[in-house]
């Protein structure tokens, strides 16, 4: 009876340690792939990965997860027995992704000792050449342009400025372009007959920008059209910014110390808790302590704020005014801020920025 417990034991001791030993284990050929130069019109590349279960159980592979959008993966599905062999497969694609890449693939499995194995892909990917078209992304019809968005910056009150309208035709059929109802402070160098564009054919045409007959200030942002025969879409929208400054280049020391000086008593309001729905008004009172009149050119106010033009916009020396703004808060939750732009013939100040804060609750 001892000996045949004894070797009852001897065996459930055997089992289990044969038993505690039998794991997968995963094995890769390499787990790095190098492209080397690839072109990015040669479309999506797949680097595969080869493995083979050295192990003395099955093998699984749980999950495969790429490091960014620009790499998938298929992979072995299926259990992988002691012995046989199995690949991870991950695929690139070049396309917009010009210059050196280094990516990973991390791969999940049911071996302890290899849980995660991190797979590497790398290569260079050659810029496909651009043809004329790449060089004009903006498409209006049958027309293609840099961009239909003409943009002077900062300019001067009396300063005049000139841009370029780049454009390309890339269909079989030559376009005639006019220039008819452009704004005023707009010239478009566009003979009277129009201006043609044949097929194949890019095109420069100057834009001139004239602040002074725009009679503004400030960011302003405007739209005209460039009408064509074209038979789609004839009308080309075209838009046109500017921030327009004051020039006070011309004032000397004397004109300066003469020069309007706009104070305000506040130039920030923070309103209590309100509910949303609800709307607050406050008040910016200021005056002037220059010596010559102070003008208010321009009041502007940024989104869900309305500011109304000060009861006086011509106030001489010593003379008082209120800028008033109401903020609607429908729609609205937690902490807000919101801006007034001044915009005065006071040198110093010739812009100046209001602000309102506060919390609006459900």
């Amino acid at each position: 009876m001892k000996k045949v417990t004894i070797l009852l034991m001897l065996t459930l001791i055997s089992v289990g340690i044969i038993n505690a030993q039998k794991k997968p284990t995963i094995l890769f050929e390499s787990k790095v792939y190098d492209f080397g130069q690839i072109k990015e019109q040669d479309g999506k590349q797949t680097a595969r990965f080869n493995f083979k279960n050295i192990g003395n159980d099955t093998l699984k592979i749980l999950n495969v997860r790429p490091s960014c959008g620009c790499t998938t993966s298929d992979y072995t599905k299926t259990p992988i027995l002691p012995g046989q062999s199995g690949f991870i497969d991950a695929v690139y694609n070049p396309k917009g992704r010009p210059g050196a890449f280094n990516k990973i693939v991390t791969v999940i499995t049911n071996d302890p000792e290899n849980s995660n194995v991190i797979l590497t892909i790398k290569g260079k990917v050659i810029p496909k050449p651009k043809t004329k078209a790449d060089n004009y992304p903006q498409v209006i019809g049958n027309l293609r342009f840099k961009s239909n968005h003409i943009n002077f910056n900062d300019i001067k009150d009396s300063e005049v400025k000139t841009d370029t309208i780049y454009l390309y035709n890339p269909s079989d059929k030559k376009i005639t372009i006019f220039a008819e109802n452009i704004p005023v402070y707009l010239k478009i160098q566009i003979p009277a007959g129009g201006i043609v564009i044949n097929p194949d054919q890019e095109l420069k045409i100057a834009i001139t920008y004239d602040a002074k007959a725009r009679n503004d200030y400030g960011y302003v942002f405007d739209r005209f059209q460039l009408k064509t025969d074209d038979t789609d879409q004839p009308a080309k929208q075209m838009y046109v910014s500017a921030n327009i400054n004051q020039d006070f280049s011309w004032m000397t020391e004397k004109d300066k110390a003469k020069a309007p000086k706009i104070v305000f008593e506040k130039t920030e309001v923070v309103f209590d808790t309100i509910k949303s729905g609800q709307s607050v008004t406050v008040e910016f009172p200021f005056r002037n302590e220059g010596k010559n009149d102070l003008k208010i050119l321009k009041v502007k106010s940024s989104c869900g704020c309305t500011a109304t033009t000060p009861e006086k916009t011509i106030l001489k020396k010593g003379e008082k005014s209120i800028i008033k703004a109401t903020f609607n808060t429908s729609g609205r939750r937690g902490e807000q801020q919101k801006t007034i732009t001044v915009i005065t013939n006071d040198p110093e100040h010739s812009l100046v920025v209001l602000k309102l804060k506060g919390y609006v609750k459900e």
